[in-house]
């Protein structure tokens, strides 16, 4: 097992997006806000599932949001990291609005290396920038941390 970089455009980085619910690949931290769920896709967004019948939860959307790591609610808006800005959204029918932008970890590179130290898959600029890892199982790993 290994860190493999996740991969996104220039376009990608700079653009938050709600979209239809999505499978969860690489699930990560999660935040409970009265009756909804948030869990981050590690370096890629927040799924948003409605857990008021516990038994039967209902995946309702999925925020694009690259780099994204963390997630907190409060008052109903959602705080986390794109990439290395702290930022306030709020969802808006069938849109999510930057409430606020704020460049919080400016002098941290923290896509350079996987989160954990050990062997990892080398990024490929040709691939597009490094917005996250995805630990998975990896193949002659030719980078070590």
């Amino acid at each position: 097992m290994g860190y493999a970089p996740v991969y996104g455009t220039e376009a990608e980085l700079k653009t938050i997006t709600l979209t239809p619910p999505q499978a969860i690949e690489n699930g990560g931290k999660i935040y409970v806000w009265d009756h909804t769920l948030f869990q981050v896709e590690s370096g890629k967004g927040i799924h948003i599932t409605d857990i008021s019948h516990p038994a039967s939860p209902v995946k309702k959307a999925f925020i694009k949001i690259a780099g994204s790591q963390e997630v907190a609610v409060k008052n109903g808006l959602i705080y986390t990291n794109h990439l290395n800005d702290l930022v306030i959204l709020e969802i808006a029918g069938s849109t999510v609005n930057t409430i606020k932008r704020l460049p919080a970890f400016k002098n941290m590179d923290n896509q350079a290396v996987p989160p954990e130290r050990g062997a990892f898959e080398c990024p490929d600029k040709t691939k597009g920038v490094v917005i996250g890892w995805q630990k998975k199982m990896i193949t002659s790993p030719k980078c070590v941390y």
